[in-house]
């Protein structure tokens, strides 16, 4: 049998970007992907799979409700810089009143969409970036 109560729901999730409260960002994707190499030793018929690192990265996706920060993108992608920022991520249990907190930095945004509309329909954006650290600010237990 379910209880209902027991199942984390989104709804109840908040994200920052550089301490701003990003209102508009209804879905938050964040993920580590471990790096491995092949490994196949002599007399072993399996190939083992040996870790080498990790890559972080994630994608944020809401409304579009202005262009400024897609401006200040632009214009560090054409002069060659690269602004880095920090994105926190919270997730309440509202049945319990526990909290899971991510911090990561070294953030970088990969892509800047210039123009994604259609008459009729909500602009949305898709923010996909890379970082670098993760820190685990609390759990759910």
């Amino acid at each position: 049998m379910f209880d209902d109560n027991k199942f984390l729901k989104g709804t109840s999730g908040e994200v920052f970007l550089n301490n701003t409260f990003l209102a508009e960002i209804n879905k938050v994707n964040i993920k580590m992907t471990g790096q491995f190499e092949d490994f196949a030793p002599v007399g072993d018929y399996c190939t083992h799979h040996v870790y080498v690192g990790y890559d972080g990265s994630g994608t944020l996706e809401g409304a579009r409700v202005n262009t400024g920060a897609d401006a200040e993108l632009i214009a560090a992608y054409q002069s060659g810089t690269t602004p880095e920022f920090k994105i926190y991520s919270n997730l309440t249990d509202p049945n319990t009143g526990k909290t899971e907190k991510y911090m990561i930095t070294g953030v970088q945004f990969t892509e800047i969409t210039l123009a994604d509309w259609e008459a009729k329909k909500l602009v949305t954006r898709s923010m996909p970036f890379t970082f670098t650290e993760v820190t685990i600010l609390s759990t759910i237990d």
